[in-house]
């Protein structure tokens, strides 16, 4: 490699001050609004260790330049925005790779901790653009920081955040009834999982899946002995992860779930063969009982539009009998016998039609047990279409919008505090808050 490029009279002290990075030296090239810099351990005769073999035998190969935005806090030059107490400035960093003579031609790049890998933003200026996209557009908090909203760039912005806030998450308490349920969010199918306690639904955490082994990841963290009852979608992956995790728990599958899955059917046949339809709100109206239709005109308006869509009439006709059905006192052979009574062109009501047939032992689990709450399937409701309000966005941070950005329900035993998750109200209206933010485009930081 030759001679080093600088030497130790090129650094700026008051430079490397008011940057104040540690382990980086600021070159007295540059002005105010752009730091050069390189390693403090690039005056240092100490060879780096090869992270593959342990050799010391290493040297440079060669130096690249590493472009970052970097965050200065505090007081800023007079023609800068003073109101704001911040300076975005461009940092290049001159960075070392070490070729290791042990290995033969391994070559590696010298260990950094002031930015991590795939994101060109310090540590500390990804962390306030995570901090405000928790709960705000990141377009919107980007353009308060002057810096580009790069959309491939908000995973690796993202991850450190929410690393440090998981890691202030308190354990598990474990309740007796576990729900685990699925959300489609943008053609994503996802995971709930939530303790039913006896005043609410407390919702623990979203996977980004139904697998297994996912679901398994958290389903470990709550003692075995104490989980009685586990309410599940009819999905294998969810049935095996909760019959592993809680072999002595009964794995129930609810009305609630089975009416879930009939109104997802009725709301694709409705988007097919409604369009035009002449009732205002018709995803709710033809999705309720009948008999809660109060208005005579909206009930001949629902007449008028069915006449002349058969396919959609057949549907809402099956459906109302459902809702009918799982009102009163039902036994599992009364929904295998409405399932049979489903005509062949109407396709969207398979999930359900596979669910009674695959899963009957869930089914007559519910059969005879007590019944959920009164509120159970209202929560599971309110959750549901508060994830459906969210705007899109990869799902790290659904999830740190959903369950980081409010403090989980707690509890004290044997002086010890646990979580509990966040109750179904709290959630329900932290998630409406945010979505309303970066729907409405609100301006971060006024």
């Amino acid at each position: 490699m030759g001679k080093k490029l600088y030497r130790s009279s090129d650094v700026s002290k008051q430079k490397t001050e008011t940057l104040d990075i540690d382990d980086l030296l600021a070159l007295k090239t540059g002005d105010a609004t752009h730091f050069d810099v390189v390693h403090k351990r690039y005056f240092s005769d100490d060879k780096l260790v090869c992270p593959a073999c342990g050799s010391p035998k290493t040297r440079c190969s060669k130096v690249v330049k590493r472009t970052f935005k970097d965050i200065l806090w505090g007081e800023v030059p007079e023609d800068e925005d003073i109101t704001r107490g911040f300076q975005v400035v461009d940092l290049t960093f001159y960075r070392r790779y070490l070729r290791c003579d042990g290995c033969g031609d391994i070559v590696f790049p010298e260990p950094i901790d002031f930015g991590d890998k795939g994101c060109r933003y310090t540590n500390r200026l990804s962390d306030a653009l995570a901090d405000g996209t928790f709960r705000f557009s990141y377009k919107k908090v980007c353009d308060y920081y002057g810096v580009p909203a790069s959309t491939a760039s908000i995973g690796p912005i993202m991850r450190r955040r929410i690393q440090y806030r998981e890691s202030l998450l308190l354990p598990f308490n474990t309740p007796e009834k576990i729900g685990i349920i699925g959300i489609t969010f943008y053609s994503n199918s996802y995971t709930i999982v939530f303790a039913l306690r006896e005043d609410d639904i407390y919702c623990i955490d979203i996977l980004p899946d139904t697998y297994e082994e996912t679901l398994l990841t958290i389903l470990r963290n709550f003692d075995t002995t104490k989980v009685k009852t586990v309410y599940v979608d009819p999905v294998d992956g969810m049935l095996s992860a909760a019959s592993r995790a809680f072999p002595g728990a009964k794995l129930v599958v609810t009305d609630e779930c089975l009416l879930r899955y009939a109104k997802d059917a009725m709301l694709n046949v409705i988007r097919e063969d409604g369009k035009r339809f002449p009732v205002k709100f018709k995803d709710n109206v033809l999705t309720i009982p009948n008999k809660h239709i109060t208005s005579d005109y909206e009930r001949k308006q629902v007449d008028a539009g069915m006449k002349s869509r058969p396919r959609l009439k057949s549907a809402y006709d099956k459906h109302q009998k459902l809702m009918e059905l799982l009102q009163g006192k039902w036994s599992y052979g009364n929904l295998v016998k409405w399932i049979h009574g489903i005509p062949d062109d109407l396709p969207e009501f398979l999930p359900l039609v596979d669910a009674v047939e695959m899963f009957e032992a869930q089914i007559r689990q519910f059969e005879d047990m007590e019944r959920p709450p009164d509120f159970y399937p209202t929560a599971i409701q309110a959750v549901r279409e508060a994830f459906r309000g969210m705007p899109h966005c990869i799902f790290d941070v659904l999830r740190a919008r959903c369950f980081l950005t409010i403090n989980h329900d707690t509890i004290e035993e044997d002086g010890q505090k646990y979580r509990l998750g966040i109750q179904k109200s709290r959630l329900v209206k932290n998630m409406n808050e945010i979505s309303k933010n970066i729907r409405e485009a609100r301006e971060y930081g006024l």
